[in-house]
């Protein structure tokens, strides 16, 4: 109340008084220090050198033997197998015949509601430990696509060869999984949840123990790689931990096949600082783009769901391959596999990571779950950048309470002590006039969100496909702005206090970055640019003509979310509308960037164009 009443003169304390001085000159730069503060982070200053917190993984301690010819003959066993036998069958042989206790799971799915359904293939073995009772267990993964769509039949090999050493070797403390799938990562979620009992269309009955960490391999179709892409990165924002990414960064470089984030390799030491900039913010928007829009970088994403530290290791093929630059879809030849020494060093890699994950005594948990990596082996702590989203916060909520404040007639904020009483009674009159309109509008706006997130799962499944998205989200956007002109040129611009509404705006979208923020910075950052900073910025000037009216609302169409996923398709490479991948994986993985666009993206921004639109 006293937040309330201290536009009107009432006593209040003297941090509010500073607040009601300086809030109408501290929201835009408080906003644009957020921005600033983002653009720092790629410095060397603000990132520090990476290190081990759990020292009971002792990385690099072990002599690696992979390689042998019993390794290699595991893996020429793929390839006879699959001239006489489909995929599941092939790969179902060869672990059977290593010893490993295996299962093949068929399922179905869909890739959007209603919209068809997709057939499966996991084929699982597990090798068991011979010093342990199944209690506990590690997994490799593969799909036989990559994330680019081209053919992984190298991953499938070299897992054979690494199934074939792990059956030689007596000190296990955990089972090792072998996972094969064809669909990509909806096929390791379906052997997820069956894994953890949460099917029962297509259950599992061989199973092991809790699932400690995970590693996906992707080996593109090349003669020879001149390192690993690494990526951990999950769909809901979720990351591995940090002291899984440093112990395969580190063995890998001992193994002379260094792992590169997102494939981008290091700068040399001496360079200009400009080019290290340039490359660190290189590898930021990367880690942005896939974290805050949960994009394909791997099938360890839906590892990372269920609470296992799981990464993805990719294969980088030189520039001058071959076999890279002409790649051809379906069974490779001899000639066309990698060279011994490349399979040798990558399969070195995974051993000596799975040396150290079988040395760890409990879950990773000393290191750090939140972070973001500007370079190879740096990272920034979540103490050094969490101070954007604040300031972003701040803004909103200093401008919500001067707007606030200067709502009403100008004489609602006399300091005369005589008429107190009459303000105070005029300013409650006030809201009582317009709060109910206020808080309507903003309803009826979140209903259309309700209405836009509810459709795509109830509609015909022959409406909804890649031809007829984009005209859907046309459709949206014209019946959005034409409710957004009727509203506020016929009823509601004679009951709505533009300030209020505004300030009730501004406090709902700090409230919802500000629980963003700490579950998925990255997507509480790209909130906060594409809605927030518009919001920050609408009627920052006098838009008493019809001209400036207009160009308002054109500014504000240019940052809606049909102008941004149309810009989206290019900037984020998505191969189908972003709208239906973000409706695909809010369905199959429970990604919050469909809800998010819906409910708080799409309603502000129309919002926005109706503060604009009052007189």
């Amino acid at each position: 109340m006293s937040l309330v009443l201290s536009g009107q003169g009432e006593k209040t304390s003297p941090l509010l008084r500073v607040a009601r001085k300086y809030s109408a000159y501290l929201s835009y730069p408080l906003a644009i220090c957020g921005l600033l503060w983002l653009l720092a982070l790629p410095l060397s200053s603000f990132s520090r050198r990476a290190y081990f917190s759990e020292n009971a993984m002792m990385p690099g301690q072990v002599y690696t033997t992979f390689g042998t010819q019993s390794h290699m003959d595991a893996m020429d066993r793929v390839d006879a197998e699959l001239k006489t036998k489909d995929q599941a069958q092939a790969v179902e042989a060869v672990f059977a015949s290593i010893g490993l206790d295996t299962e093949t799971q068929e399922f179905t799915y869909t890739k959007v509601p209603r919209i068809g359904k997709h057939a499966g293939t996991n084929v699982h073995g597990i090798l068991r430990a011979p010093r342990s009772d199944s209690v506990e267990a590690l997994v490799i993964a593969a799909s036989w696509t990559t994330a680019n769509n081209a053919s992984n039949v190298n991953a499938v090999r070299l897992m054979a060869g690494l199934a074939q050493y792990a059956s030689e070797q007596v000190y296990w403390a955990r089972d090792i999984v072998f996972v094969v799938t064809d669909s990509g990562e909806q096929g390791i979620e379906e052997w997820l949840r069956a894994y953890q009992g949460l099917t029962t269309t297509s259950p599992l009955f061989v199973r092991s123990g809790i699932i400690q960490a995970a590693l996906s391999l992707e080996l593109p179709p090349a003669k020879r790689y001149t390192g690993l892409g690494l990526y951990f990165e999950g769909k809901g924002g979720q990351l591995a931990n940090l002291d899984y990414v440093n112990m395969v960064q580190y063995v890998s470089r001992l193994e002379r096949m260094p792992a590169y984030l997102h494939g981008l390799k290091d700068v040399p030491r001496r360079a200009h600082w400009w080019t290290k900039y340039t490359s660190a913010t290189q590898l930021l928007l990367r880690q942005v783009r896939a974290q805050a829009f949960g994009l394909s970088t791997g099938i360890h994403a839906p590892f990372l769901r269920y609470r296992i530290d799981a990464i993805t290791l990719a294969g980088l093929p030189q520039p001058d391959d071959p076999v890279s630059a002409v790649f051809a879809h379906g069974l490779f030849t001899d000639a066309d596999v990698p060279a011994a020494p490349m399979q040798r060093q990558i399969g070195r890699t995974i051993e000596a990571s799975f040396r150290s994950l079988n040395n760890l005594l409990e879950h990773f948990h000393q290191s750090f779950f939140f972070y973001m990596l500007p370079a190879n082996q740096r990272y920034v702590s979540i103490g050094d950048y969490i101070p954007a989203a604040g300031l972003m916060i701040a803004s909103l909520l200093l401008q919500a309470m001067h707007l606030w404040w200067m709502q009403g007639p100008d004489e609602l904020r006399s300091d005369s002590p005589h008429t107190r009483i009459t303000r105070i009674n005029a300013y409650y009159a006030l809201l009582r006039a317009t709060l109910p309109s206020s808080v309507g509008i903003i309803l009826r706006v979140h209903a259309l969100g309700l209405v836009l997130l509810l459709i795509p799962q109830l509609i015909a499944s022959s409406v909804l496909t890649d031809a007829t998205t984009t005209a859907y989200l046309f459709t949206m956007a014209l019946a959005s702005i034409s409710m957004v002109l009727h509203t506020s040129d016929i009823y509601w611009t004679r009951r709505i206090e533009w300030r209020q509404l505004k300030s009730i705006v501004s406090v709902y979208l700090a409230v919802v970055v500000a629980c963003l923020s700490v579950m998925n910075f990255s997507l509480a950052v790209a909130l906060f640019v594409v809605a927030g900073l518009p919001l920050v910025f609408t009627r920052v000037c006098r838009v008493d003509t019809r001209i400036r009216r207009a160009l308002g609302v054109l500014m504000l169409v240019a940052v809606s979310p049909v102008c941004m996923m149309t810009l989206g398709m290019h900037v984020l490479g998505c191969s189908s509308n972003p709208f239906r991948v973000f409706l695909a994986d809010f369905y199959r993985f429970g990604s919050l960037v469909y809800p998010l666009v819906c409910l708080v993206y799409w309603p502000v921004n129309l919002l926005c164009m109706i503060i604009v639109l009052i007189q």
